[in-house]
This record gives C-alpha cells, structure tokens and sequence, in this order.
C-alpha cells in the first residue's frame, strides 16, 4: 500500500512552557537581573531545540504498508508489512501509528522507536474471522519531541479494500444436477461463451477474444478463424440463494465472530461457496442469484476467474432482502436459459414459492430444491414434510442440517500438511504437497 501522504501537522501540545516564558519575559523587562535572564534563556532555548527537533522529524519520518494478500477466506491470516524510515538526523524516541482499519478482529496500531538514519519493519496479522469486503486504513503516524512540548502527525489518507471470502469445505452434502443431458452427447447449439466442448472454426469477428483463434486454420487460409463452441452437455447451473430476512434464523454474536456456520444465512453462503468450487472443478458453467437488499447476478461462467466473481459476491451478500422466494424464483426464470439447471437453497417453512417453481420446471429448467432443516438451525418447521412434498412433484429435493458440510479444506490442509481437489461426487480428495519433504 502506498497512499498519497498529505502534509504534516505540528501541533502544541502543552502550553504551560509558552506561559512562563511569557511570564519570564515580563519579569526580565520591569526586574532586570541575572537569574530572570538565564531563566528566560533556558526556558527559551528548550522550547526551540524541541520546535527544531519536531520540525525534523516531520521532515525525515516516513511510513509504508504493504499487503501481502489481498485476497484471503475465513479462517486464513491476514498478514501486512509495515516499514518506517527516518531520514532525520534526530531520532524518535517513539512513534505511534494510528491505524482506522475496519477488518473485525485486526489492530495494527502499536509504538516503535525509530533512530536517526535508521529503518523499521516489522509484520502484523491476525486471523481472519468474519467474510466481507473491508478496508486498511486511512492510517497516521504520530511523534513528539522528547520533552512534549510539540506533536506532529503525518497522516496517510489512502485505503486498499481486502475481501475475505466464505472457507470452502471438504464436503457437499448434494450433487451437482446433470442439466441439459446426463450423456456425453453434445448439445447442437452454439454458445457465445468458450465451453468445453468445440464445434469447428469460422470467420473472425472484431467482438471475438483473441485467445479463440485457431492458428491452424488460420495459417492455412491466410485469413483469421476462431473455435466455435457448443453448450456443454450437462447445461450451466444457476445457485439461487434465498435471502429474505424474514425467513432467516439468526445465529448468535459469539458464533458469528468466530466464524461458524451457525445461521441459516451463512450457512447458505459455504454451501454456495463449495457447489461452485466442485462445479468449476468439473469444468461446468455455474452462475449466481443472490436477493439481498443489494441483489448479486452472475452470469454462468468457467475458469478461475469466475471462481473469484462468485467468491466476491458471496463475500458481501446479506440475508436483508425484503422480496420473497417466489419474486426470486420469478426473476431466474427470465435469467436462466432453456436446459439450465437450478439449485436453490432456503431456509424457508412454507410452500408459498411452489407455483413458481413448476412454472420454472416448465420451461425446461431443472430444480434441485435444497431445504435447510429449521429445526436444526433451532427454529420451528418440517423440512423432512416439504421434502417430501417436493418430490411427489417430481423435484429433487435435499434436507441439509447444519454440521453436514464438514470442515474447511483451508483446516484441513494446515494440520496435515495436504492440498485438497473437490472430485464430480462432492467429496475432497487428499493429495500429498509436493513442497512437503
């Protein structure tokens, strides 16, 4: 991080001293004598050494942090690397920084003492509790003379934003829906994303990503061509997230900052978070619905950088929608495409939302209806009936209590020394790093 410094301040912090001298002042001119003078003199010069003394350190002190990872889960350290240097020839006996960072749990204010001509690091972190997006600063430095006479404060008004992001676990408790076809069979339309499967080359056009083009048949007749790509067999996925408020059940404050998955709220967001890693995994196009008060769209997409789109938007979304499960299911209707499949999850009791769902059945979207068990979230209700309800209909329909996710693959990893690859069955597969010894 390296914010736009503003000018320093020096402000006087005490003034008694500036009184007397004053007061010495006077005396010295209506009573002349030797010990009024020397007074005055002293008093005098001490003021000036630490006016002289504040003034060069305001010149000569300077601050640096740098993030080492702007990009961290819950449960992962947030790490930072701070540098103050002072060029000065005075050193400072101590220098406080003020930091006004907003990340739960993270304080990087402390006091150093820094010599002339001399330099600083050091690293602060903590571990992260809570998903979100968050701020590092703005952030200050602030020193004195020896004596406190004087006080300077240069202050450092930039910020950097750092997202924490839901923990992927080592275990889904449902598969992934087949979508258009359970085969192998290729879907005989053309997509105007890059999928998996391609169906042959034609003429470039200027919108076309570069990395399309065919370089074969490119160089073959002279002119540039790019792949053409058919649907994946098995359709893109659409997680669609119920985040009305009042259908939530609340988790408590001490489970909240710790990071569990107490509430129905977050624990829909991990289970969000570990479909689309086990999606991405298998090279399917998954998207998100989110109907917070802020709503969360995105497009079904491959490849890493979805990941991160998803990862980002489930970061910040909030269970503070006013709209109900049927709005939401209304408004993936008009988003999802013919062949598409939908795994919604909701904490919801009733079956109000119902009609919908067949309306979106009918347009040839398949529904995997994910039911988060009220009662083991401490709430009232019978998930099991709705269930049950659900597949007479002929809807898939799965009741998740809370616990079935397991532990995160980040724990996982950092006691037994494995990297983790979520597998097409939903389970995490252990792999020995290959930095381990």
């Amino acid at each position: 991080m390296n914010p736009t410094e503003t000018r320093p301040t020096i402000v006087l912090k005490r003034r008694l001293p500036l009184l007397l001298l004053l007061v010495l002042l006077i005396a010295t001119i209506l009573l002349p004598g030797q010990v009024w003078t020397t007074l005055l003199i002293g008093l005098g010069g001490l003021i000036a050494v630490a006016y002289v003394w504040v003034r060069q350190l305001a010149k000569g002190l300077r601050g640096r942090r740098r993030l080492r990872f702007g990009w961290v889960s819950v449960g992962d350290r947030l790490g930072e690397e701070f540098v103050i240097s002072n060029y000065s020839w005075l050193p400072a006996l101590w220098v406080e920084l003020v930091d006004d960072s907003n990340v739960p749990g993270y304080q990087a204010a402390v006091v150093r003492s820094i010599g002339a001509q001399a330099t600083d690091r050091w690293r602060g972190s903590a571990v992260c509790s809570r998903r979100g997006q968050y701020r590092l600063g703005p952030w200050a430095l602030r020193t004195a003379d020896p004596f406190g006479l004087f006080e300077v404060t240069i202050p450092y008004p930039g910020t950097e934003q750092v997202v924490i992001h839901p923990p992927i676990y080592s275990r889904a408790p449902i598969p992934l829906p087949a979508g258009r076809s359970s085969g192998q069979a290729r879907a005989r339309l053309i997509s105007r994303q890059a999928t998996i499967n391609a169906a042959g080359v034609r003429a470039y056009r200027p919108a076309d990503p570069r990395h399309w083009i065919h370089w074969p048949t490119t160089a073959r007749r002279n002119e540039l061509f790019v792949r053409q790509f058919d649907l994946d067999a098995a359709g893109d996925i659409w997680l669609l997230l119920d985040l009305q408020q009042a259908a939530q059940l609340e988790q408590s404050a001490g489970e909240t900052a710790a990071g569990l998955e107490a509430g129905t709220e977050e624990f829909a967001v991990l289970l969000a978070a570990t479909l689309s890693a086990q999606a991405l995994q298998q090279n399917r196009a998954i998207g998100l619905a989110a109907y917070g008060r802020q709503p969360q769209l995105i497009a079904p997409g491959h490849g890493q950088g979805q990941q991160w789109r998803l990862l980002q938007a489930l970061a910040v979304v909030t269970a503070d929608g006013q709209s109900d499960l049927s709005r939401a299911i209304r408004d993936l209707g008009q988003l999802a495409r013919r062949g598409s499949a939908a795994v919604i999850i909701t904490p919801s009791g009733q079956l109000e939302w119902l009609p919908d769902l067949l309306i979106l059945a009918q347009r040839s979207i398949r529904c995997h209806v994910v039911l988060l068990d009220r009662r083991s979230f401490g709430g009232d209700g019978n998930s099991l009936a709705m269930r049950d309800t659900l597949r007479d209909l002929g809807f898939e329909a799965t009741v998740v209590r809370k616990g079935d996710l397991g532990e995160p693959l980040q724990e996982l990893e950092r006691r037994g020394h494995w990297k983790f690859k979520v597998t097409g069955t939903g389970k995490a597969v252990a792999v020995r790093s290959p930095f381990d010894r």
